[in-house]
């Protein structure tokens, strides 16, 4: 991450008044907004791009919706529906967000690997154990009052288990929709004492592939597309997009790490 971004991303966080280098204030935090701000005149989309990234701001990704949406116009398609929605994958992938192929992935490692669902593992192993321990004493049960009250202490701690299942898997799905990064190695691509992340094939992340792209049309319900269209139409355009995206929001980046310096100088 350049200077000009890690700027950027720190100026929009709760706590961030001022930016410093090695604990020497050159810039305060009212030169780097204004800094922002011309910017944002003179490149919104730019801009726009490196909120919807970087601070995840909702508006102005539905922005850049409506700006891909006018590129569409120029373009004589044969799907302009396939088309906008391709359009919305490729600022998902700039965005570092999983397109739909992959959440089921990243789910199912969320739910294994992360921390989370380590602990709730270790909880519900010994919520098990302990209604193994209770389901042994029924048997030793003199009266039926005893055994009732054993039956309800089994049912509750069996509650209690489907609940924390429920809840870990709300948790990985959540965190499938959010990062790229591999949650069995946490994004560094290998694991301890094994290797290379299997998982991940020593990636780190998991970047959607053409035909992961291809894929999340059928995922998101707007069925199969022949091999003819995809390779005439839609493959060029969500390249196309995808480039366009990359280059508004590398320019608007540049034209940041320019400005900044030159309010650095003297």
């Amino acid at each position: 991450m350049s200077r000009a971004i890690e700027l950027f991303a720190r100026m929009h966080e709760v706590r961030s008044v001022t930016a410093d280098e090695r604990g020497h204030q050159t810039l305060t935090g009212d030169v780097i907004l204004a800094v922002f701000g011309k910017v944002q005149h003179k490149m919104p989309l730019g801009m726009d791009l490196l909120m919807a990234k970087y601070v995840h701001d909702v508006p102005a990704a539905n922005r850049i919706i409506d700006v891909m949406a006018t590129w569409l116009n120029d373009e004589s398609l044969k799907r302009k529906d396939l088309a906008m929605a391709l359009s919305c994958v490729a600022l998902d992938v700039f965005c570092d967000k999983p397109v739909a192929s992959q959440k089921r992935q990243l789910a199912a490692l969320w739910r294994k690997y992360s921390d989370q669902a380590k602990r709730s593992n270790r909880l519900i192993k010994r919520w098990q154990v302990k209604i193994k321990q209770l389901q042994r004493n029924i048997d030793n049960c003199e009266t039926h009052a005893a055994e009732e009250r054993l039956l309800f202490a089994i049912n509750e701690l069996e509650a209690l288990i489907i609940k924390e299942r429920r809840r870990i898997d709300e948790y990985a799905q959540c965190q499938s929709l959010k990062s790229l990064t591999c949650p069995r190695c946490s994004g560094t691509g290998l694991i301890l004492n094994t290797g290379e992340c299997s998982s991940c094939n020593g990636h780190g992340l998991f970047v959607p592939s053409i035909d992961n792209i291809r894929q999340h049309l059928r995922h998101i319900g707007l069925g199969r597309v022949s091999d003819k269209l995809w390779e005439s139409e839609l493959k060029p355009l969500f390249e196309m997009s995808l480039t366009k995206i990359y280059v508004y929001s590398q320019d608007a980046a540049t034209e940041i790490a320019h400005m900044l310096e030159l309010e650095i100088r003297p």
